[in-house]
């Protein structure tokens, strides 16, 4: 892969300023946030907003110590990041020009003419000689003014829309092409999905993924290749930058016509997705690439009572009225099949499920982990609108000071036109065991339990279960 960076420059060492004036002047043709091609630029987009630039440069760098100027991507690059990746050529320091706008132009031209345009209808121009900023003075025909006469012009070698750094590179021989990465801001992805369900709740579900790439600062790359990485990777502090643009534009959705979903592979612990192709990217731009072909994974819903921060040890004085039944879609992911194989970025998971006449309606968004290969999915969506319970205390017995027995009665409503299980779980302290149940108990772990109670169309059914708890 051919590396490269968010500016095409044109280095000089220890140039006089009639030719950093005309370097200016070309830059200033292309535009502050000119395009790159894909054989100079590869970038990897971080979930948090990092952007990692690799760079080809061409230059004529001679052995020994020389300066070269070049553009490190907007204001957001961090310049303390530069490093070379060829070897015999190391990055010994960086001296950045942040001075951008207005202000900047007239620092540059401290002690110099300016002209200044003046107000009315015509193009009608006044030359100064800028004296000082603070304070402002400026002399005019002879005289000073403590106020600008006008609007100041500036010739392009006084014009600087973008950061410039001056970088000192030590090299062991003479090199014709400079490699370089950097870390910057400006550039961020997020993952999302959509599982649309059958309406039975149980069966071949369609899944995609796609990733959402946005651009909303001033960085415009065309060309350029691109990875998205997927993993917890730390950062030491936040991010600062040469300046930051506070006036974002608000992005534009663009879908990515891509001929194939990105290769994916790990990379240390994290893991990597590399697009096919290269990608254009533009200030105020949001970009949508498919993560993995669509999968049809078998999903299972579930309906499920959990009982709530009322203590076993002590005696209840009333029923828990009005419970809903939470809502859960298992996603099935196998490991050997081409979707429980495919690793899954954190992100929102939307379940959609389609009404009588096949309009998908959106039933709940659900926030996912990092999940590896091979692990399921299970995605509480809420709860059920038409399965509830009432859950009563009927009998506390205290047997000594650590010993209760302690019983209790889930009665289950169903209203849907179909039946269902519904799963009851409870947590107890301690060493416990089940004494009596109406429904088999399934012992989880050391200290809950669970019971599936089948529940009628249109019916209702009760579970009742004794429990003896020590501590």
């Amino acid at each position: 892969m051919k590396t490269g960076g968010p500016l095409a420059d044109a280095p000089f060492t220890d140039a006089p300023a009639c030719r950093r004036a005309g370097i200016l002047a070309a830059v200033l043709a292309v535009g502050f946030a000119a395009t790159l091609s894909a054989q100079e630029t590869s970038l990897t987009v971080y979930q948090d907003g990092r952007v990692m630039v690799r760079r080809t440069i061409p230059l004529a760098l001679p052995r020994g110590t020389s300066t070269v100027s070049m553009d490190l991507g907007g204001r957001s690059a961090d310049p303390a990041s530069l490093v070379s990746l060829d070897d015999g050529a190391e990055v010994r320091g960086v001296v950045v020009s942040a001075a951008m706008g207005a202000e900047g132009a007239l620092r540059r031209a401290l002690g110099r003419d300016v002209d200044f345009l003046l107000g009315g209808d015509s193009l009608r121009f006044v030359r100064g000689t800028v004296l000082s900023l603070d304070p402002p003075a400026f002399r005019v025909e002879g005289r000073v003014l403590y106020d600008m006469p006008g609007r100041p012009a500036f010739p392009d070698s006084l014009v600087q829309l973008a950061p410039r750094a001056e970088v000192t590179i030590e090299a062991s021989r003479a090199v014709r092409t400079l490699r370089v990465a950097y870390l910057a801001q400006g550039l961020m992805w997020r993952a999302g999905y959509a599982l649309v369900a059958p309406a039975s709740g149980t069966g071949r579900a369609a899944m995609t993924g796609a990733a959402t790439i946005e651009n909303p600062g001033a960085l415009a790359i065309a060309g350029a290749e691109v990875q998205l990485l997927a993993g917890d990777v730390r950062r030491a502090i936040s991010p600062r930058a040469y300046a930051v643009d506070r006036a974002m534009p608000a992005p534009q959705m663009a879908m990515a016509a891509a001929p194939a979903p990105p290769s994916e592979e790990a990379v240390g612990e994290s893991h990597v997705y590399t697009l096919p192709g290269t990608v254009d990217f533009a200030p105020g731009t949001s970009r949508t690439v498919a993560l993995f072909a669509q999968a049809a994974p078998l999903v299972e819903r579930s309906f499920a009572f959990r009982a709530s921060g009322y203590g076993h040890l002590q005696q209840w004085r009333a029923s828990e009225q009005d419970l809903h039944a939470e809502v859960t879609y298992l996603v099935r992911r196998p490991a050997g099949t081409a979707f429980g194989d495919t690793p899954l970025p954190a992100g929102v998971v939307r379940v959609l499920v389609p009404d009588s006449a096949g309009r998908v309606q959106l039933l709940g968004e659900v926030p996912i982990q990092h999940t590896p290969v091979g692990r399921e999915l299970k995605l509480a969506t809420g709860t059920a609108f038409d399965i509830t319970a009432q859950r009563t205390q009927l009998t506390f017995v205290q047997q000594g000071r650590r010993q209760v027995e302690v019983s209790y009665r889930v009665q289950v409503q169903n209203a849907k036109a179909d039946s269902a299980t519904v799963q009851v779980y409870d947590e107890f302290p301690g060493q416990w065991e089940v004494l009596s149940s109406t429904v088999r108990p399934e012992r989880l772990s050391s200290t809950s339990v669970r019971f599936a109670v089948p529940v009628a169309a249109a019916g209702e059914a009760a579970l009742e279960y004794r429990v003896r708890i020590r501590w």
